[in-house]
């Protein structure tokens, strides 16, 4: 790896990380204002748990990269984003987000000092990020569905038992109507 672009990443963090948290609060039109200006962990949780996977992302993609080190900070990102997210384009748009932050504010330093490739190792860094987010963000659907499943048959279950239209084996048989 050309450890000298990673290290020029790591110098820039501060301006991607606010960035990065701006554009992805923008989905949160309103409420935008108040997860920007408040990240405590017991009054914004939700902020609060962002700025910490995000600060990961960004700290992991240095010449040390390590997968079991980010994986928890991903698979956490992958069930917010299948949470308040639902489509996986709108979710995986946070990691497009940061490639498009990268090459705004830095891609023509990052093309002067390390050429195309230097652009392109950081790119597909963040596109292998995307990637296992995206396993992650599938799981936690597949999760969120089931739960959905299983409570709307539990919902209908008691609904045709209260109709009088189920047998539970517990209760016996429904009564019948009465015949005339």
């Amino acid at each position: 790896m050309n450890n000298r672009v990673f290290s020029f990443f790591g110098e820039k963090k501060e301006i991607l990380l606010k960035r990065w948290k701006e554009d992805f609060f923008e989905a949160f039109k309103e409420a935008k204002p108040f997860f920007l200006r408040e990240v405590d962990a017991f009054q914004n949780p939700f902020a609060y748990r962002i700025e910490e996977i995000f600060q990961e992302i960004l700290n992991s993609i240095d010449p040390d990269f390590s997968w079991e080190r980010l994986n928890p900070y991903l698979e956490r990102l992958g069930q917010i984003l299948a949470v308040y997210f639902s489509s996986a384009r709108e979710g995986m748009g946070v990691f497009l987000s940061l490639k498009g932050i990268l090459r705004e504010f830095f891609g023509e330093e990052i093309l002067e000092r390390f050429g195309v490739e230097g652009l392109l190792k950081i790119e597909d860094l963040i596109n292998s990020l995307m990637l296992v987010t995206f396993d992650f963000y599938l799981k936690y659907r597949e999760k969120l569905f089931e739960i959905k499943y299983q409570e709307w048959k539990r919902n209908n279950y008691l609904l045709l038992k209260r109709a009088g239209l189920v047998y539970d084996p517990m209760e016996g048989m429904p009564p019948m109507g009465k015949e005339t």
